[in-house]
């Protein structure tokens, strides 16, 4: 993956000058954190509403079928964009061991009113249980 041209440096007047392109790139990345943080917690929460659903209908919690399919779409897209294939395998392995932790504790727990992605996160702290 190649990174966009970055910006000269300004000349050298003092450490405030050097450091503006540094500041607007860092409060780029903040921006793009907070994209990324609130997209796990709306998986998540869909996550619970999955598990919901498999309480209702008796369905199993574990589905190695979809957990290939959700590695093969991150497979393709590292290949499109080039991204390591084995970092976003190693993403996905931590988020699927999270959202399966929920899903069994949502159909132990009996589940209760799916929460609202405001409460996701509550959720995610352990409130489900």
């Amino acid at each position: 993956m190649t990174p966009p041209a970055i910006p000269a440096a300004p000349p050298a007047t003092g450490p405030a000058a050097a450091t503006d392109p540094l500041d607007a790139l860092r409060a780029r990345l903040d921006a793009a954190d907070a994209a990324l943080l609130d997209a796990v917690r709306t998986r998540l929460d869909i996550c619970l509403r999955i598990g919901e659903y498999k309480r209702l209908h008796q369905v199993p919690m574990m589905q190695p079928h979809r957990i290939a399919q959700v590695h093969a779409n991150a497979a393709r897209y590292a290949a499109d964009h080039g991204i390591d294939p084995a970092f976003l395998r190693t993403l996905y392995d931590t988020i699927i061991t999270e959202t399966c932790r929920l899903e069994d504790e949502w159909i132990a727990s009996g589940g209760a009113p799916v929460p609202t992605p405001v409460h996701a996160s509550a959720s995610a702290r352990g409130a489900v249980s």
